[in-house]
């Protein structure tokens, strides 16, 4: 999670991390879709503002945590890849290498999604749940395909089996996509089970990742107070110069 200096609220921070986060995805999204070649000349427009838009998001996140931020340098440091992610390589992709740019902002914005959330995914070691739940997805996306296409009156694609797989692993079952052989229905079963265990943890870890960000934040206090009121009377002057040097040093690193 990034410090933002206009808030010490650590929820405010996760709901702004979120929201960048969820415009990182949906960026990544616009630009995968731009490498298909089936999409008019209407719909290819459309990508566009879209991608400016988030471009643009991007560009004024990153200029307001840099003004508000107390320490630019760290800031430009630990958050090299918001910079990458800043380059305006979308402005080139009709050239000769217009597809290497493109393959290079996905890079930058899966990278920047995860750097978003990296504290989230290791509190409780959810990230092995969300891998463990991105394999069992594809996985049963793929069998439910080679079960159902010759039977199911829905599943004509893999797109359709992918569609279904993601529905059903998130528990929001729409219905429209069904299994209608034996064998479908159990890898349905699975996925099933699999996503009420995901959305499980993930609701744990969600709650787990504010109580162990309070906690730290009052031991953290409780330490900044206990240094502060510290008798230094007794500590030569080349020690007290020490003292706050390293004092000031730790209020950098939270910058």
């Amino acid at each position: 999670m990034r410090d933002l200096d206009f808030t010490n609220n650590e929820k405010v921070e996760f709901v702004y991390d979120i929201i960048i986060g969820f415009f990182a995805l949906v960026a990544t999204f616009v630009v995968v879709l731009q490498f298909s070649k089936n999409l008019t000349v209407i719909q290819l427009k459309y990508l566009g503002i879209a991608d400016n838009i988030i471009y643009f998001i991007f560009v004024l996140d990153f200029v307001v945590r840099l003004l508000l931020s107390k320490n630019k340098r760290s800031l430009l440091k630990n958050h090299y890849i918001d910079l990458i992610a800043l380059l305006p390589l979308h402005f080139f992709t009709t050239s000769p290498y217009g597809s290497l740019l493109k393959l290079i902002r996905v890079l930058t914005y899966v990278l920047r999604l995860i750097h978003n959330i990296k504290d989230v995914l290791y509190t409780n070691g959810f990230v092995y749940s969300l891998g463990s739940a991105t394999i069992i997805t594809i996985l049963g996306s793929f069998a439910i395909y080679f079960l159902e296409k010759d039977s199911s009156a829905t599943i004509k694609s893999y797109g359709d089996a992918f569609w279904w797989s993601i529905v059903t692993v998130t528990t929001v079952g729409y219905g429209d996509i069904s299994p209608t052989t034996s064998g479908g229905r159990v890898i349905a079963a699975v996925l099933m089970l699999s996503g009420i265990g995901f959305l499980s943890m993930l609701t744990s870890t969600i709650s787990t990742y504010f109580i162990t960000k309070t906690a730290e934040k009052k031991k953290e206090t409780l330490a900044n107070k206990e240094l502060l009121s510290l008798d230094i009377s007794s500590l030569t002057l080349e020690q007290r110069r020490q003292l706050i040097d390293f004092y000031e040093f730790i209020k950098s690193r939270e910058g």
